[in-house]
């Protein structure tokens, strides 16, 4: 196993000027306005307040076969836009905003030069990585929904070495990418084919059908699952005892031919996606690690379960909240049961986030806790839940000595504010799994190399044979994280001394002691009193203000208003009668 920086082979440098425009023409059988469906209306509320966020525009590379010229490009990017409406959609804003659908128009198809020298197949994945970052200044998204790029060569006149394009996250999501790909692919391949042909489920179609007494049931139904596992969700998932924020993230990749062998031998033999191995694995190490016996996280479902659904492009990736309890079970045990959690919440997982804000807000502030959305996993490989025995070849031995191959490679990334979360990015031949650190203070670069190499380990086991419940612990080789500060409240981790900063910041210069117990009550905290803090609400109102800035902390679970502070706060005998006593959270 190699660690440290990544040292990728060394690439040709890639300039990219641009020389020109290709206009494209595109004519689709209607235009139409109409209101946002839900996955619509989730990311237009998202990308106009965050449009500068790093995920509002999706630049992706488009496969090109290795001779291609750019005109073939041109039709098959006219071709695109045409079938599928998404691609020529503005949004109206509005009080609610609107979608407007354009029948014909023209879109640049824009063309960059690599310069002189010789240019080939075997430059394409750095041409194209150079591509994708041209196109970081893509249009409004609101405006402009997709911009299409490619590099030529002079020596080899017009034909195409690489292809990218930047979507607009309001008009596609990742699956719907996939299902770009593959057409894009098909257009190029046969010249036949690049027609507009007839237009499947569109989003036009998906907001009226969502306004049906049906879907809105379906909805209601999403709410109340969500709502139950929000009671249930911890505050922080992972975090080291006595962490502190230092305002760094950073992401660790593992690359493991290794792991790659053995999901697949897993995933025949337990019949369920080689995803949900992953999965699997990922929570039994997370829950050993972080203490818990059932985790309870984000996920993001493609909601795409109906036929009409199956080859739609548009926004319908959303996410709920899976529960998966690891207990005793085996690992085989394990998958099976990831599997059906996950599907569970996916059939959960259509709703309107504002209703759920909502709703969250009353819950977050009736627990005293904030709570994040972005998903714990989510899988980047066009697989869907199902069973894949496919190429099942390789023996335990191979896959003992493919670990010796394994490298852990680290980047930076923006800051999160989800402390961990995994990006499973390839599973072919290698798998290449993302662990992210929302912040480093947090979750350091050595705990994500533990825990992404913890993941190997049980994976490798698991393609020997199934491991029992009872050896999973030694196979993963981690100790649970320990503390005796820390202490179990309100299904969450908490460390006694986060808590303590958290109502020290929230009430200063009020003096103030935060106990893990008082009497039969956990998490107390005793305060003296000022003219603005004389009540439990008013403590409780200034500690969850003040949550933002304490991720690993929950406010009290029960306030103790005293006239004075004594002498000695951190002695709860030396506390004076109370004024009042209360949690605050009525």
């Amino acid at each position: 196993m190699t660690t440290g920086t990544e040292t990728a082979q060394r690439r040709r440098r890639v300039r990219l000027t641009p020389v020109r425009s290709v206009p494209v023409e595109f004519t689709g059988e209607r235009a139409g306005e109409g209101p946002l469906t839900v996955g619509q209306l989730n990311h237009y509320a998202w990308v106009t307040g965050a449009p500068d966020d790093l995920y509002a525009i999706l630049r992706v590379e488009l496969p090109v076969p290795e001779v291609v010229p750019v005109g073939d490009v041109a039709e098959a990017t006219g071709v695109l836009i045409t079938r599928h409406e998404s691609l020529r959609t503005s949004y109206v804003p509005g009080e609610p905003p609107r979608q407007r659908v354009t029948a014909a128009g023209v879109q640049l198809l824009e063309v960059c030069s690599l310069g002189e020298g010789k240019w080939g197949p075997q430059d394409r994945p750095a041409v194209a990585e150079a591509l994708v970052q041209w196109l970081r200044d893509s249009p409004d998204p609101l405006r402009c929904p997709v911009r299409v790029a490619v590099a030529i060569a002079p020596e080899v006149g017009d034909r195409v070495i690489a292809c990218a394009a930047a979507f607009s996250h309001l008009a596609v999501d990742q699956h719907s990418i996939e299902i770009l790909k593959r057409d894009f692919a098909g257009l190029l391949a046969d010249p036949a084919r690049r027609r507009g042909g007839r237009p499947g489920h569109q989003p036009l179609d998906q907001a009226r059908l969502e306004a049906t007494p049906a879907e809105r049931r379906r909805a209601e139904a999403a709410l109340d699952h969500v709502r139950e596992q929000l009671r249930r969700r911890p505050r922080c998932l992972y975090a080291l005892p006595d962490a502190r924020p230092r305002g760094e993230s950073l992401a660790v990749e593992l690359s493991s031919a290794a792991a790659a062998m053995a999901v697949r031998r897993v995933a025949a033999r337990t019949r369920t996606s080689r995803s949900s191995v992953v999965l699997a694995a990922i929570c039994a190490v997370v829950a050993r690690r972080a203490g818990y016996p059932e985790l309870v996280f984000p996920v993001s479902s493609s909601n795409r379960f109906e036929r009409h659904l199956v080859n739609y492009v548009g926004c319908l990736a959303q996410g709920s909240i899976a529960t998966v309890e690891i207990g005793g079970r085996s690992f085989d045990e394990l998958v099976g049961h990831t599997w059906t959690a996950v599907m569970e919440a996916s059939r959960h997982a259509r709703y309107d986030t504002a209703e759920r804000d909502a709703m969250a807000a009353l819950i977050e502030h009736e627990r005293g806790l904030r709570l994040t959305y972005g998903p714990m996993f989510n899988s980047l490989i066009p697989e869907s839940w199902s069973g894949l025995t496919a190429g099942v070849g390789f023996e335990p031995e191979e896959i003992d000595v493919a670990l010796a191959r394994t490298e852990l490679r680290w980047r930076p990334i923006p800051v999160s504010e989800i402390p961990i979360r995994f990006i499973l990015n390839q599973i072919d031949g290698c798998l290449r799994l993302d662990g992210w650190s929302g912040d480093t203070g947090l979750v350091p670069r050595a705990e994500l190399d533990s825990v992404l190499l913890a993941v190997e380990r049980l994976l490798v086991a698991a393609a020997h044979g199934d491991v029992p419940g009872s050896r999973i612990p030694e196979v993963i080789a981690l100790e649970p994280l320990a503390d005796p500060d820390r202490i179990l409240a309100d299904n969450c981790w908490v460390d006694i001394a986060a808590v303590q900063h958290l109502v020290e910041e929230a009430v200063a210069p009020v003096v103030a002691h935060v106990f893990a117990s008082a009497g039969d009550r956990p998490l107390v905290s005793y305060l003296a009193a000022t003219d603005d803090v004389r009540t439990p609400e008013q403590a409780h109102t200034r500690c969850m203000a003040a949550l933002a800035d304490h991720p690993t902390a929950i406010t009290p679970r029960h306030y103790v208003i005293c006239r004075t502070a004594p002498a000695d706060p951190a002695d709860p005998a030396a506390w004076p009668e109370p004024l009042a006593a209360g949690t605050g959270r009525a």
